[in-house]
């Protein structure tokens, strides 16, 4: 699932980031690399989401959410909020 597709409150670990090189270094040096858990604070719909990795927040456009893989973790595993189907 794509990183757009996520709730508000989802928690999800990155499985992949498909961007240029230069944006693909640039959120390996924010942290957001494969591994990395994540969670989705603020859904912007078509124009991005914010998300959380630690005490950090990071606002991305929509394109790269698309860019962005990831495996939501189950309720319970630190997600208040249940996965959508």
């Amino acid at each position: 699932m794509d990183l757009g597709r996520c709730c508000t409150g989802v928690c999800a670990r990155i499985l992949h980031v498909d961007v240029e090189p230069g944006m693909c270094l640039r959120l390996r040096e924010l942290g957001l690399r494969e591994g990395a858990v994540i969670e989705v604070t603020h859904d912007a719909g078509r124009q991005g989401r914010v998300v959380a990795l630690g005490a950090e927040r990071f606002a991305l456009d929509a394109r790269t959410c698309q860019a962005i893989l990831v495996d939501p973790l189950p309720t319970g595993a630190g997600n208040p909020v249940p996965v959508p189907a």
